[in-house]
């Protein structure tokens, strides 16, 4: 009757050892996507660069949470109060100081106003090709949203150009 019982907890051991050395597996698989999504990401707001090198924090700007060197610019990666939280935006800037690209990884706006900043591409597009100072059409009931994304656009410049923005101006559009 004893051995009856050591099965079951027996069975249950080995099924927790299996399902630890498969996590342990999937874990590493799960990172190493996670990086190649990253790269991909940082690859595709800035053109031509194929590898990144994080950069030392040497930076004074609070809205920068990381910098990405590449070969043909810098993708930054910022975190800015929107409306109703904080806004996480990378920004691909060339050598010469040009928006190449830019993406909202995080953002938790109000939903049908703010929100749209994760789906407005046609917003989105308007930083393309400038230099952080652009004529900029808000979108319609999310100013204080819309004004986020251009802070974090600025910063990004600016860190790129070693100019010095106001990363809270914001030139609108009528």
């Amino acid at each position: 009757m004893k051995k009856h019982i050591w099965l079951p907890a027996l069975a249950v051991i080995l099924a927790a050892c299996a399902l630890l050395g498969l996590r342990g597996i999937l874990g590493a698989t799960a990172k190493e996507n996670a990086r190649k999504d990253h790269l991909q990401l940082m690859q595709t707001l800035l053109p031509g660069s194929t590898s990144f090198t994080l950069e030392a924090e040497t930076w004074e700007d609070p809205n920068i949470l990381s910098v990405h060197k590449g070969q043909t610019g810098f993708v930054v990666q910022t975190r800015v109060q929107g409306y109703a939280d904080s806004v996480t935006v990378f920004v691909g800037v060339s050598n010469a100081g040009k928006v190449t690209g830019l993406t909202v990884s995080d953002a938790h706006e109000t939903l049908g106003l703010g929100s749209k900043i994760l789906t407005d591409h046609a917003f989105l597009a308007q930083y393309l090709q400038t230099d952080g100072d652009a004529q900029v059409d808000a979108i319609t009931g999310a100013t204080v949203t819309s004004k986020a994304i251009t802070r974090s656009v600025n910063s990004a410049v600016a860190y790129v150009t070693g100019a010095d923005i106001d990363s809270g101006a914001t030139s609108w559009g009528g």
